[in-house]
């Protein structure tokens, strides 16, 4: 397949009746929903196709012998929307994490939100939360409805509570109603979401699920910053039911939780409750959303948590990042995205996966093979890449519910150039941020109806000379200033309410360019040879394994490793890594190449722990090795001066007492 996507497969034959055909994805996953389809072949030439659709990178079709294959075919099917929204900057490492979590976000949703499209497709409210503010940043608004659909679903207090609360506020059912205006919806939620807030939620209970991660998350405090969250946004939906009768109670309840909260859980220099032996980042980091950290306390809070820990998974991640933003470190908070996501980034999947490093809870401390190379919850917390860079970093945000006047407050951070198109029910918002040493720019298309509101940083200068809108003069730093002044000074931005349609706002002066972070290098350019009639064999005969709990048997035969898909591979399953390990790849003639590529991404931390290369021209006088060395997570890039060879060979040196030794697809490459 071009990328991870839901699709039915078929299949053009021609041959004699009663052979079985078998069609089935690449994706092992998708096993624990979709039972594997079979077709019974008719005489002469037809066409056959699944009737489940199944999702992956790639589709298998197990064919029988005596049938002719004339075509193979696949239908995409998936949420009647199209992906108008877009992000790119001048760092690549984010334009990937932006694409992927478009990809991810667009996969997990169909009859509703799922958590993913493979092993469960459950639609919880924690996976619903940043399924739905992606959204508003990715598709056209005929994906409004499934937001919508999440808006008035019935609440299940039974059914994971602690999601619940991060939906039931700012997150959920206001960042709906700011991007949709859609007042009915949250009129007709108002009375069941009350009643959960004031009555059925239960404080305490220790095993409520906020997070994965690290299984040390500060649930007391979590949930105490989500309550006062979620009320505050009562409040504001209270009015709009006109029931501010209900108010004093709601302001009862957070005084209760804000008059007592420090003497709980400020232990000085950070929040901790009982809970936990150490300080959550989680925790911490909803501290300073909710409001609950007084800025006086935000440097403290940094210092001993944010900066230095990394509990969160990359579904609370979103939070994280988004209070170090709040916070004025958008440094951080870009660096922190780009080193937890740097297997993401790296590999050759075009998703986002559940779990960091596919790596899970602590008290599993394992690596996780059952967990989704597809996520819902991850766009995000890529959410993170698809709002974290739109909503926060480019700064794109409604004033007013529906759009009708919004704000372009960029925080760009190290970056250099940003370019965002966010789909809003009143059109296509468009907007450039560039800066030099010299100069800031702010480029914006708004549709008709409109207004933008632009904010130059004061913090991205050290010296801010003067300001233009278009060819007109607004500030000049060297002249007393006009009265009234055409701006407004605040929250740390020069903010200027300009026309529907488009503006271009310039400022000149002397700019902090941070270097933070080096931009991601242009990638090499790489060749790989075409692997089509490549024959494999490895140290072990061909085998196939038990496939997590679901105890799914997956072939694992050494030609699985050359056969283009990534998601199937060749695994030594008949012992742990030791010496003396070997797979080799017969090219079928001769070839010139500089650069061999181990992707075992699949089976992340079953990378050679030291390995050797050798060639060989004729299969069995082999070479000295020409490349020794490690291996890394995910993807092994193996560099060697120029060869000339038929056979290649690699070895495995290492040893590792826990992991197996996996090559999930192997590349022989040519290297600029």
């Amino acid at each position: 397949m071009p990328y991870n996507c839901q699709f039915q497969p078929s299949i053009e034959i021609e041959g004699p009746a009663g052979k079985e055909i078998v069609f089935n994805s690449t994706n092992p996953l998708v096993l624990y929903l979709t039972p594997t389809e079979t077709c019974l072949t008719q005489a002469g030439h037809h066409t056959y196709g699944a009737k489940n659709w199944i999702s992956g990178e790639g589709a298998i079709y197990t064919i029988p012998a005596g049938v002719t294959v004339k075509s193979v075919h696949y239908r995409e099917t998936g949420y009647d929307t199209s992906i108008t929204g877009s992000f790119e900057c001048n760092d690549e490492d984010y334009n990937i994490l932006w694409r992927r979590a478009a990809r991810t976000a667009y996969l997990c949703m169909r009859d509703h939100f799922y958590d993913c499209p493979d092993r469960e497709r459950v639609g919880f409210w924690g996976d619903g939360t940043p399924e739905l503010d992606q959204c508003f940043y990715i598709f056209d608004p005929k994906s409004h409805a499934i937001c919508r659909e999440l808006v008035r679903r019935p609440l299940e207090p039974d059914f994971y509570p602690g999601q619940h609360l991060e939906f039931l506020g700012e997150y959920g059912l206001w960042f709906y109603y700011m991007q949709t205006g859609d007042k009915q919806s949250l009129i007709d939620v108002y009375e069941p979401t009350k009643n959960f807030l004031l009555h059925t939620y239960k404080f305490g209970n220790k095993g409520t699920w906020f997070d994965w991660g690290n299984d040390s998350k500060d649930t007391s405090v979590i949930e105490n910053c989500f309550m006062v969250i979620d009320l505050e946004t009562l409040k504001k939906i209270a009015v709009l039911a006109n029931r501010e009768s209900d108010i004093p109670e709601i302001d009862k309840r957070l005084a209760q939780i804000r008059s007592t909260f420090d003497r709980k859980y400020w232990k000085g220099s950070f929040y901790q409750s009982s809970d936990v032996n150490a300080p959550d980042d989680r925790a911490n980091a909803m501290t300073v959303l909710a409001g609950l950290a007084t800025p006086d306390k935000w440097d403290a809070i940094n210092q001993n948590v944010l900066s230095k820990t990394t509990n969160s998974s990359c579904f609370f991640d979103r939070w994280v990042f988004e209070a170090l933003c709040k916070m004025g470190r958008q440094d951080q908070a870009m660096l922190r995205m780009s080193n937890r996501y740097r297997t993401m980034i790296e590999s050759s999947f075009s998703s986002l996966w559940e779990h960091y490093d596919r790596w899970w809870a602590s008290w599993l401390n394992a690596f996780d093979e059952g967990s989704s190379l597809n996520h819902g919850w991850n766009p995000p917390a890529i959410l993170p890449p698809a709002i974290l860079l739109s909503h926060e970093i480019a700064g794109v945000r409604p004033l007013v519910p529906g759009w009708s006047k919004f704000e372009v407050l960029p925080q760009e951070s190290f970056l250099k150039f940003i370019k965002v198109t966010v789909p809003t029910v009143t059109g296509l918002i468009k907007v450039q941020v560039r800066k030099s040493a010299k100069t800031y720019e702010i480029d914006v298309q708004s549709p008709p109806g409109c207004s933008p509101v632009l904010g130059i940083p004061k913090s991205s200068f050290t010296r801010l000379d003067r300001i233009r809108i278009g060819d007109r003069l607004i500030m000049d730093a060297r002249l007393p200033s006009g009265n009234p002044s055409p701006w407004k000074d605040e929250d740390g931005y020069f903010k200027f309410e300009v026309a529907p349609g488009h503006s271009h706002l310039v400022a000149t002066g002397s700019i902090r360019l941070s270097n933070a972070k080096s931009p991601r290098p242009p990638r090499t350019k790489v060749q790989s040879l075409d692997k089509t009639n490549w024959t494999a064999q490895a140290s072990v005969p061909d085998n196939s394994f038990l496939f997590s709990g679901a105890k799914i048997p997956i072939d694992v035969s050494a030609v699985n490793a050359i056969d283009g898909d990534h998601w199937t591979g060749w695994r030594d399953m008949t012992q742990l890594q030791h010496p003396g390990q070997w797979f080799e790849v017969d090219m079928k003639q001769v070839q010139s190449f500089n650069q061999i590529e181990l992707d075992n991404t699949w089976a992340l931390y079953d990378y050679p722990r030291k390995y050797e290369v050798s060639v060989s021209t004729d299969g069995n006088a082999w070479s000295k090795p020409i490349a020794t060395g490690e291996g890394h997570l995910g993807i092994t890039k193996i560099r060697f001066p120029r060869q000339q060879a038929r056979w290649v060979r690699i070895t495995q040196t290492g040893a590792d007492s826990t992991y197996h030794w996996s090559i999930y697809e192997l590349n022989v490459q040519n290297a600029d």
